[in-house]
């Protein structure tokens, strides 16, 4: 997933440092370096700076879920919904739908968290390392050498 065009889907390796990725989006073929493929910083060379959104889903109360098409002059968005009926919006409103279904998704895909007493203590190598000396502690106190 990139941070501003959508997902992308990989082509080809080219070699260890270059990759071929295809945008869902558009459609548009370019390479990458394997590292700003990681992080998700491409770029959509074919598509406006202001398009960025085109192909993205948002959640409208009053209609529904809806995709973006196109964006006009500054700041009109054209989205169309599921009965391919188009709808003039503003981008700040759009802007603000789009976070919205963001925070959603981030809220569901938070990590599980550990409900035991030996998930809990048994996370790493450190904290192991800090378990295993409490244990050495505990089972010293209070002898002499």
């Amino acid at each position: 997933k990139t941070n501003r065009h959508g997902y992308v889907t990989v082509v080809e390796y080219y070699n260890t440092y270059t990759v071929i990725v295809a945008f869902e989006n558009t459609g548009n073929i370019r390479a990458i370096s394997a590292a700003k493929l990681r992080t998700g910083q491409l770029t959509d060379r074919s598509v406006a700076p202001e398009s960025i959104m085109i192909g993205e889903k948002v959640e409208s109360v009053k209609h529904g879920i809806l995709t973006i098409t196109q964006v006009e002059s500054e700041n009109i968005v054209v989205l169309t919904n599921t009965n391919n009926e188009e709808i003039r919006m503003l981008l700040p409103a759009v802007q603000k739908m789009k976070d919205k279904v963001e925070d959603v998704e981030n809220d569901k895909t938070e990590a599980p968290k550990p409900t035991s007493l030996s998930q809990l203590t048994k996370r790493n190598k450190k904290t192991k390392d800090v378990n295993s000396m409490l244990k050495k502690m505990l089972t010293d106190y209070g002898r002499y050498d």
